[in-house]
Order: C-alpha cells, then structure tokens, then sequence
C-alpha cells in the first residue's frame, strides 16, 4: 500500500503558516509521520502532497527525506480535488493511506495495525475515527465531529481508498480507535502542548 500525506495546507488554527512545518521539539511536525510511514512494513511508497501554500514543506522534506519520500505537486485550491490529483500523479494501483501531517504521535505499529484492519474490512474505502470521550479525557477540543449512529465519532485525518476508483464516491467503512496517538491531531496550540507532554513521558 501506498502513502500520502496531505501537506498543501495552512495551520490557521495555529496562527502558523505551513502546518507540517511547525515545530514540536526539535522537529517539524511532518518528520514524526514520515518515519513512521517509512518504518511500517505494509507501506510500499511514501507521498507529500504540496501546493503554492506549502513552499517550505516541500523543502523541510527534500532536505530531510530526499530519496525516501517523494513530492506530488497540486494548485492547493481544493482538498478533494487535490487529494484526487495526488493518488492520480502517485500511480498508484491499489489502495493508498491519505493522512494528514498533524499526526506526530502514530507509530509504524499504527500503520501496519490500520492496513490490516483495512484488509479484513473487505471495503474500498476506510476513514479512521476516535470516540469524543477520548477527547475529553484527554482534555483537547475537537475541530469536527460526526453523529455516527447515535455515536459522537471525531474523524483522525486518516483515510484508505481505492486509487483504481478514485473519480467515484468509494463505499466506505468506519474504524473507532481508542488510542491518544492516533487520536491526537495538531490543530492548536493546546494539542501541540499535549504531544510535547506525551513524546517527554
């Protein structure tokens, strides 16, 4: 399975320009995501996506990744359109992970644990989710959340699809994890504060 991190984007929420550029420690956010891709055994291929919003991601990972990771450019003005235009340019043939760079915390282990979920689930498409408790335990403010069946589900950034299928709504179904590193996206200075907090213990 491929990989493709979404990076064309601002971190607005974080008064920041570039989102996978902002530090956590000593390190870009995008960096922590990317070894982890790049440890996972069932990803073949790891993707940035970039647009003219993103000049330094694409630096910051050409200077930290060249060779390993490759850049896929798109406008930036749209993020399905973009994404649709990254899986096309990647050549992708099977399924690929979109991720977004806000995830510092998930592991190779992660990677692996979701692909496999993936092929038992049998479907084209998977989106990862982590129940709204988890959120308050953890004491952080979710951006978006979604009424799934009775269910207040928080979507984590990560998604498997079908590159074949990719022009098409793809029938999708939904993975709950209950893990803090999964579950914990960088998307203001609280949730920044949380994985200095946990990456420390």
């Amino acid at each position: 399975m491929d990989a493709i991190i979404m990076a064309g984007g601002l971190a607005q929420r974080l008064g920041m320009e570039e989102k996978a550029c902002v530090m956590l420690m000593d390190r870009p956010l995008i960096n922590y995501l990317l070894d982890s891709l790049l440890g996972a055994m069932h990803i073949d291929r790891v993707f940035v996506q970039v647009s003219p919003y993103s000049p330094d991601t694409e630096q910051c990972v050409k200077n930290s990744f060249q060779g390993r990771v490759s850049i896929l450019r798109t406008s930036g003005d749209n993020y399905v359109g973009d994404m649709v235009n990254a899986v096309k340019d990647s050549g992708s043939t099977g399924p690929v992970m979109v991720l977004m760079p806000d995830l510092p915390l998930v592991t190779s282990e992660h990677i692996d644990m979701m692909v496999k979920a993936y092929d038992e689930f049998g479907f084209p498409a998977m989106s990862v989710y982590a129940p709204i408790g988890l959120y308050r335990e953890l004491g952080l403010r979710p951006g978006t959340v979604f009424n799934k069946k009775g269910e207040m589900l928080v979507p984590v950034g990560i998604n498997i699809l079908d590159s074949v299928t990719i022009d098409v709504e793809q029938e999708d179904t939904d993975y709950l994890v209950d893990i803090p590193e999964i579950a914990i996206s960088v998307d203001s200075v609280e949730s920044l504060h949380k994985c200095e907090e946990m990456l420390l213990r």
